[in-house]
């Protein structure tokens, strides 16, 4: 795992922690959840964020406007895993690039407008030497604080249609989440009061939620897996549903199986891993588990 550009102690980590539940809070609220000044938690948080620690980015669904999303599992020794990882992070279709701890697993995230042509998607069973392959179509994926966003963003039909104000407000919100009202509404070119306007419809509508990509190793701990599980018939989405609040759950997408659902969890360390799965897991009635614990990024969630 990368080492940490900077140096983070147990406030930093708290604040982490709370803008992975809610990323966009201001830090007045986040001051009356943790207890320093406003100003303090703001300085903190340009810190790290200068440094790459924390980045908050406003996101689409993956399969949102018909784009077709995609998690890769390939296995192999490491020294071929390393090699696949390195030109699957270059192309720009990956949005998120991984080796599991023990080196003998890629797993990445592609979102294409074309699997038939699509370089990552074509590449990868024309290797040699795979142990295993395993490409998942993403179903249904449960994002932001919402139990579920609505089907509607998943594809063209959505709500409410996307304009060209509505697309650079995307895009910029893309690059930083947070950024403050009036130096957003001056770049597009509109007043303040239709940025604030248009974002709430964006989030109302299911298009636009908000997420915090942290560094792997700032959080500390050895906790950090994904999560392949099997469900019963008729409880995918409960279970999704139940998973995706959770402060330790970062992703939950029910996925082309088997597995039937899948989730990047953040724990403490391995023991909290398994307490996870027979406690958590197994009080929602997932029948099946599968625990890869992760280890090195080589891309982390591109747009």
């Amino acid at each position: 795992m990368p080492e940490l550009p900077i140096t983070v102690d147990g406030l930093d980590r708290r604040l982490l922690l709370a803008l992975m539940r809610r990323p966009t809070d201001s830090f007045a609220e986040l001051s009356a959840q943790l207890g320093p000044s406003a100003s303090t938690l703001s300085a903190r948080y340009r810190r790290m964020r200068k440094h790459a620690v924390i980045r908050i980015s406003g996101r689409t669904l993956p399969g949102f406007g018909g784009r077709h999303a995609y998690l890769v599992r390939a296995g192999s020794a490491p020294a071929t895993v390393a090699r696949l990882a390195a030109a699957v992070a270059a192309e720009d279709n990956s949005r998120w690039v991984r080796i599991s701890r023990d080196g003998s697993e890629l797993m990445c995230g592609v979102v294409t407008d074309s699997p038939a042509t699509d370089p990552v998607l074509v590449r990868l069973p024309s290797e040699t030497g795979l142990r295993f392959l395993r490409i998942h179509e993403l179903l249904h994926v449960w994002g932001g604080l919402r139990a579920a966003v609505p089907e509607a963003a998943h594809g063209v039909g959505a709500a409410h249609a996307i304009d060209d104000t509505d697309a650079a407000l995307m895009a910029e919100l893309s690059v930083d989440g947070r950024a403050d009202l009036r130096p957003l509404a001056a770049r597009l070119g509109v007043d303040p009061s239709t940025v604030s306007r248009r974002r709430r419809r964006l989030i109302d509508s299911g298009i636009l939620y908000f997420e915090a990509d942290v560094h792997p190793a700032a959080l500390g701990g050895t906790g950090d897996a994904m999560l392949w599980m099997t469900v019963p018939p008729g409880r995918v989405r409960e279970v999704g549903a139940a998973l995706r609040p959770r402060d330790e759950v970062r992703f939950t997408a029910a996925t082309s199986g088997p597995p039937d659902i899948v989730a990047h969890a953040h724990l403490l360390d391995n023991g909290a891993v398994v307490d996870f799965i027979d406690g958590t897991l197994a009080g929602l009635g997932v029948t099946g588990v599968e625990a890869v614990p992760m280890g090195r990024t080589l891309k982390r969630n591109a747009v």
